[in-house]
């Protein structure tokens, strides 16, 4: 059972050495939750297109294959063999498609949320550490979705805008799904509602 456990707390105990880097001087943590390894049934929604996409494109390089196949030494060439390669990139983007609900059950212990007396700040560790930050100042109006057990995810509205349509933008910074997202909300309002300390 320790073996199971050692991975996630190697990858958690690496996104705390990176927070403790990422603090400036006197940066206060005021809270701070993991990803939940939670599914959302909407996320299924993507399944309506996902299926026939990714049934087609295997239909498609099966047959192509198929097709190639038979023409033996005499056909066409590695030309041919154009057509059940062109399939590939189509059944690739089906399979993401397909497993992109699945997405927070792999980024367990892998995304930390942190709300400090400054800012917002995401620390992602995939291949590679990703960290998205908001400060202050620039944290809008929130909405929170929560769970009757107190987990949920918090939208942030950080930048509202124009497009070059000139069409109204908001452009959001997403918290969650973590355990105690009211304490996430809580914490965000406390600086949002005071100036940024020099």
């Amino acid at each position: 059972m320790a073996s199971l456990d050692q991975p996630d707390n190697a990858r958690m105990a690496q996104l705390r050495a990176a927070l403790e880097r990422e603090l400036g001087p006197e940066e206060v943590v005021l809270w701070h939750g993991w990803q939940l390894a939670r599914l959302d049934p909407r996320m299924f929604g993507i399944y309506l297109f996902a299926v026939p996409w990714t049934a087609f494109s295997l239909a498609w390089t099966g047959i192509a294959l198929g097709a190639v196949a038979s023409m033996g030494d005499e056909g066409p060439g590695i030309l041919a063999w154009a057509f059940p390669l062109f399939g590939l990139p189509f059944v690739a983007v089906g399979c993401w498609m397909l497993a992109r609900p699945f997405v927070p059950l792999w980024e367990r212990g892998r995304v930390l949320y942190v709300v400090t007396d400054r800012r917002v700040l995401k620390l992602a560790l995939g291949r590679k550490l990703e960290v998205s930050a908001v400060p202050a100042d620039r944290i809008g109006p929130a909405r929170r979705s929560e769970s009757r057990d107190g987990a949920g995810t918090l939208s942030l509205a950080v930048r509202i805008g124009r497009d070059s349509d000139g069409d109204r933008q908001t452009e959001q910074f997403v918290i969650g799904a973590v355990a105690d997202v009211m304490g996430a909300q809580s914490a965000i309002a406390r600086i949002a509602a005071r100036p940024l300390s020099s």
